[in-house]
């Protein structure tokens, strides 16, 4: 089991953000839910709203909307209509 995930996000638009973090939460359809390293392989919707991860100490977000979700081997991918950074 690893002690990280890879978090991928990409958009129709051509934005394509890859980043190895410790852990993340996204806003499910179904409510918000958290990932972290072994967790069992899924695939949900997501609503518009926060991606938020965190490497080490330090937590950053990043915007999606309309979203699908896909959690397999320490892998999260997220294709979404658009996804922003929040600096």
């Amino acid at each position: 089991m690893a002690d990280k995930l890879t978090l991928e996000i990409i958009t129709p638009e051509g934005f394509s953000f890859t980043e190895t973090v410790d852990e993340l939460t996204a806003p499910g359809t179904l409510g918000e839910f958290g990932v972290l390293p072994g967790h069992t392989g899924f695939m949900t919707t997501l609503d518009s709203g926060p991606i938020t991860y965190r490497i080490g100490s330090t937590s950053k977000t990043i915007t999606v909307t309309s979203a699908y979700a896909q959690v397999i081997d320490d892998h999260v991918l997220i294709l979404a209509d658009s996804a922003e950074i929040k600096e």
